[in-house]
């Protein structure tokens, strides 16, 4: 494509912006790699068949690919055009948002790795995050409906830089992961530990808070919590079917049980939530109800759909757009690129630079909890007996920086690269824990941890542990068969050196 530029008959300016996509986009590809391989292989030049000490040659260091990588970052920000091709479309807000979300991981990566020139990353990561934070200054005003609307708007006021469009009148447009949610077939829970991180209302976690009501059920667990963590996982209810075979489709073949905490949440959700949203009785993609959250695989009560292993059942991209949906058609949006990572990019960055304070603060982390009504943080108040549950090695304000990046992007795909960077894989040796409940509610059917008669739900054994071998992956035996120069990763079969 790049040589073929330069034989167009356009100008030097379009010839730039179309070197500067084709730039971006191969730089986009090598940040994945590089975030799974370490060193890989750099290639500037369009390649033959005839090139095979290129395409056979060995794996260049990972100092000098992420250099390459910044440079034509850079380079493409300052030649492709400012608004792109049109609406929704790679321009230079999309390429700063990519050397955001470089810039961050390889100078962390560096820096809890040891290795040199943490700073020209993280830096990069700033000075890129400060131009979009001037460009977008505005967020949805509704955490849930980053996630579950029909026209996803891209613009300053809703902090949108990119996001993939989806419609039924295009053929292969539409998704299927508003139906999926609804059906048997969705095996995505949350854990004990990842529910725990969500703040009060007062702004405290859950060890210091007044505000939290502890654990023995799933009510007290989740009242008075940060409302992501509401749009995140289905809260707890129980309602009394009262249709046909129990799973009427009919909206008013419900009712309450006489307890008030069971419709707790059915009541909250009607307040922070848009009629299209997640309400409350859940129902599957026909319209039937489900009776229950949590609502267990092991015991389905009749409804094999939405079930869950643990009962922290996610439910990010639940919303009622999906009602009686026909066959597999979803198009709600999804965002590629927000500023609510750009904001937490920023933050911790200017936090590793020495330079986070009350304002950037304000301007970040702050910004993101006043759209869900939350209490701002205050630098001062975070000591080191904010939470007790805090990783002593962190410091206090680093883990609030942290804790604010897992919430607002639980389940965007962002955690496992974010453990592999601060070095901090052994955060997922502890067993999943999920919900506690009494197995005498559930026919005895589940497993309690420890064989007990109450206690939190377990599903999946306790992961074997961490090794370091696991920050990068290993070379694929099949590219190692092809090319026995690339050498394979510490830790890992070394599958060059053997025979076929």
């Amino acid at each position: 494509m790049l040589q073929n530029i330069d034989d167009a008959e356009m100008s030097d300016t379009e010839k730039n912006h179309w070197r500067a996509v084709g730039l971006f986009f191969r730089a986009f590809r090598y940040y994945d790699l590089i975030t799974r391989y370490g060193d890989v292989m750099w290639v500037d030049q369009v390649m033959s068949d005839s090139d095979r000490d290129i395409y056979l040659g060995k794996r260049n260091p990972r100092d000098e690919v992420a250099k390459n990588m910044l440079d034509d970052l850079l380079w493409v920000e300052a030649h492709i055009k400012e608004e792109g091709d049109g609406t929704n479309t790679v321009n230079v807000h999309v390429v700063r948002a990519v050397i955001s979300r470089f810039g961050l991981f390889e100078g962390t990566w560096r820096k809890y790795h040891g290795l040199s020139d943490s700073e020209t990353y993280l830096n990069a990561c700033i000075a890129a995050s400060e131009k979009l934070m001037s460009s977008f200054p505005g967020l949805m005003s509704n955490y849930d409906e980053l996630y579950n609307s029909e026209d996803l708007t891209v613009g300053e006021t809703t902090g949108i830089i990119l996001a993939r469009k989806y419609s039924n009148s295009v053929s292969g447009g539409a998704h299927s992961i508003g139906r999926a949610i609804r059906t048997s077939a969705w095996y995505y829970d949350l854990t004990k530990n990842a529910v725990e991180s969500y703040l009060c209302t007062d702004g405290k976690p859950i060890a210091t808070s007044d505000k939290y009501d502890g654990d023995d059920t799933m009510y007290n667990e989740f009242r008075n919590r940060d409302r992501r963590l509401y749009y995140t996982v289905m809260p707890p209810y129980k309602i009394i079917v009262t249709g046909p075979a129990a799973t009427s489709i009919n909206n008013d073949q419900w009712e309450h049980t006489t307890d008030p905490q069971d419709r707790e949440y059915i009541d909250l959700m009607k307040t922070i939530t848009t009629p299209e949203g997640k309400y409350l009785p859940a129902r599957n993609f026909g319209g039937y109800i489900t009776s229950m959250s949590p609502h267990f695989r092991n015991y389905p009560n009749g409804q094999g759909f939405i079930a869950s292993e643990l009962g922290y059942y996610y439910w990010k991209y639940y919303n009622r757009h999906e009602d009686n949906m026909d066959l597999r058609a979803s198009t709600q949006n999804y965002p590629l690129f927000r500023m609510g990572e750009i904001l937490l990019n920023y933050a911790e960055a200017m936090f590793e630079m020495g330079k986070f304070n009350q304002s950037v603060a304000d301007n970040t982390i702050n910004k993101l909890r006043h759209r869900v009504d939350m209490p701002d943080l205050k630098i001062v108040e975070i000591t080191s007996d904010f939470d007790p549950a805090r990783d002593q090695t962190i410091d206090p304000v680093l883990w609030e920086i942290r804790r604010e990046r897992r919430v607002e992007l639980m389940g965007d795909g962002f955690r496992f690269n974010d453990l592999k960077r601060w070095k901090k894989g052994h955060y997922v040796n502890d067993q999943a824990l999920g919900v506690k409940v009494r197995n005498s509610d559930f026919e005895n059917r589940l497993t309690i941890l420890n064989d007990a008669a109450g206690g939190n739900v377990i599903f999946f054994d306790k992961p074997p542990g961490w090794l370091d071998k696991y920050y990068l992956e290993p070379i694929p035996i099949q590219e190692q068969i092809l090319n026995p120069d690339l050498e394979q990763n510490p830790g890992w079969v070394d599958y060059s050196t053997k025979s076929p």
